[in-house]
C-alpha cells in the first residue's frame, strides 16, 4: 500500500475505521491500490475489535493496523494520530473510490487556501430516490458539511491545529467540518468520485433512513447533545445492514 512520494506534491494517508468489514475490505483496498502514482503512501485502519478476521486481512494487504475501543469519532482520531502525512483521506470502509479520484483530491489541494475536501458521492444502486440522495450530499460539500460517506479529505496541519475529531458517539464528522470552515474553504472535488454501498439505506428504507437524518442533522445543529441523539440512530452492525 504505499507508494513513492513525488516532494512536488503533498503526501497522503488513508484512514478507515472498521468493526466487522473482511468482507467489504478488499474491494476498498484493491480500488486505493489502482490509483497508480496518486495511490496513497499509507493506508491505516483503525479497528474496533472486529471477530471476522478483519485484522489479520488489513494485515494481509500491507495496512497498518490500529485497535481502539470501538466508536467511530474515536477510532478516526486513533488511526489519525499515525498518520504524518501532508493530507489524510478518512473513509468508511464499505465504499471505494474509482480511478482517477487521489489523483484529482491531490491537485485540489494545490489551491494553497483550500483547508478540506469531499468527494463526489456515488451510491451503487440504480433507485432514483439515490439519485436525489447523491445531489444533496454533494451540494452540502459544497456548503463546507462532510458526513463520513463523502470522504473527508483534510491538510493534516489543519486537522491538528482544530484539534481533530471529537470523541463524539454521533455527528464527529459534522463536528469536525464545522471546526474547519472556520480555518477557510471547503470543495467539493467533482472529478473525484466515491462509490458508497447503499446498504445502511437498504436496511431501513431509503425516504425513512434519509428523513430521520435530516431531524437528527437539525437537531444537533439546534444544539441537542449528540450522546441524546445516537439513541435514535441505527447501529452500525454489519449484520443488521447487510443488503
Amino acid at each position: 500500500m504505499r507508494a513513492t512520494s513525488s516532494s512536488e506534491r503533498p503526501s497522503l494517508a488513508v484512514v478507515v475505521p472498521t468493526w466487522n468489514e473482511a468482507e467489504r475490505l478488499p474491494r476498498l483496498f484493491a480500488s486505493l491500490e489502482a490509483q497508480g502514482e496518486a495511490r496513497p503512501e499509507r493506508v491505516i485502519v483503525a479497528d474496533g475489535g472486529s471477530t471476522d478476521g478483519t485484522d489479520r486481512l488489513v494485515e494481509r494487504h500491507g495496512a497498518e493496523l490500529v485497535r481502539a475501543p470501538r466508536g467511530r469519532g474515536l477510532q478516526l482520531a486513533r488511526g489519525a494520530e499515525r498518520a504524518s502525512e501532508d493530507l489524510v483521506l478518512f473513509l468508511h470502509a464499505d465504499g471505494h473510490v474509482a480511478p482517477g479520484a487521489l489523483a484529482a483530491l491531490r491537485a485540489a489541494f494545490g489551491d494553497p487556501t483550500l483547508v478540506a475536501v469531499g468527494l463526489r458521492q456515488t451510491i451503487d444502486h440504480e433507485g432514483r430516490i439515490f439519485r436525489w440522495i447523491e445531489r444533496a450530499a454533494n451540494r452540502r460539500v459544497r456548503l463546507g458539511w462532510i458526513y463520513g460517506d463523502s470522504g473527508l479529505g483534510v491538510r493534516r496541519s489543519e486537522y491538528e491545529a482544530v484539534g481533530g475529531f471529537a470523541e463524539l458517539p454521533l455527528f464527529e464528522d459534522l463536528d469536525l467540518s464545522r471546526r474547519l470552515r472556520r480555518r477557510g474553504p471547503i470543495a467539493l472535488v467533482a472529478d473525484g468520485v466515491l462509490h458508497v454501498s447503499p446498504r445502511r439505506w437498504l436496511a431501513e428504507g431509503p425516504v425513512r433512513r434519509t428523513v430521520r437524518n435530516w431531524i437528527l442533522t437539525l437537531a444537533w445543529s439546534l444544539g441537542v447533545d449528540p450522546a441524546r441523539l445516537v439513541r435514535y440512530y441505527r447501529p452500525h452492525s454489519a449484520a443488521a445492514e447487510r443488503p
